[in-house]
């Protein structure tokens, strides 16, 4: 098995496509650090500011740890008055306080008069009786008071970076591992193998073994490297801010404020990395079956591929019902994760009335596929006589 594993490696990899689309991958992955941690124009402001980049993030960081807090009348005034104070040094700068406009915009009760009235004066204002929101305005699930504001848009950047990230791993272990079943059926060695000392028993394990290490490797580099350059870039400040503060999930699509569950950030993070990792092995499984069911390589990764996709566009199709549950089961991307959240925390999205247990449940599911699917492969492959 010892010297299986290293043959199999070296199978997968010595295409020069296989290193082509690695070389393409981390171009990607670069790339998209660009528009989501380095020039976002809202937290890094753009080249032409005479503050941007890491220097007016971490300036943002600051101005949201300054105001982190329990949910009150007292913060709101805190913050919209820093506000006011703060504009000439943000008029002569150019920077856009992010955290400071959209908590007074969408939790400040006359928040929407109050952010051009500072603005647009030529004096420095002070507002009295600045007053929260109520919670049936807000439609919270939970009392306000138990809601902690913090340095959210940090955070938000890293949930849109994982996402993307999660997507680019799928795609780059179904390129790379398609061929470990089909590639040998499209050369024809299946009667050559058969022939050899191992048998077809440990040289499917062995394969088995390759694809899952390949993908959780893949999985463990782009995930440090995404911590690691969020750490450097950011910082964890803002980690105990809970999720439903996460302001920019509060628009015309979802309102986070819905999620009836206590959870901060950081928790959610790792929620989404378990979750992520319980479905990156439930795409390898699938991967591994279809490898095993096709003679052609290309036909395995567009078949994958399909398979990756497809849920979420007949889920716009079938947007409720049994139908969109089970579909549920399937779609592993992670892009939208409030929608998510949301969707998970009532039987109307899944099939329990909590978060938790929906959670769970799909996991279990997931996993409990991944052991069908290699069964299945094995089976296929034994009575192939591979």
């Amino acid at each position: 098995m010892k010297a299986l594993v290293p043959f199999e490696l070296k199978k997968l990899f010595k295409k020069k496509s296989v290193l082509g689309a690695i070389l393409v991958s981390i171009l990607v992955l670069a790339g998209m650090f660009y528009p989501t941690f380095f020039s976002d124009g809202q937290l890094s402001g753009v080249s032409t500011d005479r503050i941007h980049g890491r220097e007016a993030a971490q300036i943002q960081g600051k101005i949201a740890e300054e105001h982190t807090g329990y949910l009150s009348d007292d913060l709101m005034e805190k913050i919209v008055n820093d506000y006011a104070a703060r504009m000439p040094y943000l008029k002569d700068n150019n920077i856009y306080d992010i955290f400071s406009w959209d908590t007074i915009d969408r939790l400040v009760s006359n928040g929407r008069e109050i952010l051009p009235e500072t603005y647009q004066s030529d004096e420095v204002l002070h507002y009295e009786n600045v007053k929260l929101k109520s919670q049936k305005e807000l439609g919270s699930a939970l009392p306000l008071k138990s809601l902690k504001l913090g340095n959210y848009a940090s955070w938000n950047q890293l949930y849109t970076m994982l996402g993307s990230a999660f997507s680019l791993v799928i795609v780059l272990f179904i390129y790379i591992c398609s061929p470990v079943f089909s590639g040998d059926a499209a050369k024809k060695m299946n009667s050559l193998i058969l022939t050899t000392k191992y048998g077809r028993n440990r040289l499917t394990a062995s394969k088995f073994l390759t694809v899952f290490g390949v993908s959780i490797l893949i999985f463990l580099i782009v995930y440090a490297i995404v911590l690691s350059v969020f750490t450097w870039y950011f910082g964890w400040s803002g980690g105990d801010t809970s999720v439903q503060m996460n302001l920019y999930w509060i628009n015309i699509t979802y309102n986070i404020l819905q999620f009836p569950i206590q959870m901060n950030l950081l928790e959610l993070l790792i929620h989404l990395i378990v979750y992520q990792f319980v479905g990156l092995l439930f795409m390898v499984a699938l991967t591994v079956l279809i490898s095993s069911l096709t003679k052609s390589t290309l036909v395995t990764f567009a078949t994958s591929v399909g398979i990756f996709l497809a849920p979420d566009f007949l889920m716009n199709i079938f947007r409720n019902g049994v139908i969109n549950k089970l579909l549920t089961i399937f779609s592993v991307s992670t892009n939208e994760i409030e929608g998510i959240l949301l969707k998970l925390s009532s039987s109307k999205g899944f099939f329990f009335d909590d978060f938790t247990s929906n959670g769970v449940a799909i996991m279990v599911i997931r996993l409990l596929l991944v052991f069908v699917c290699c069964f299945a492969t094995y089976r296929i492959v034994r009575k192939r006589g591979i």
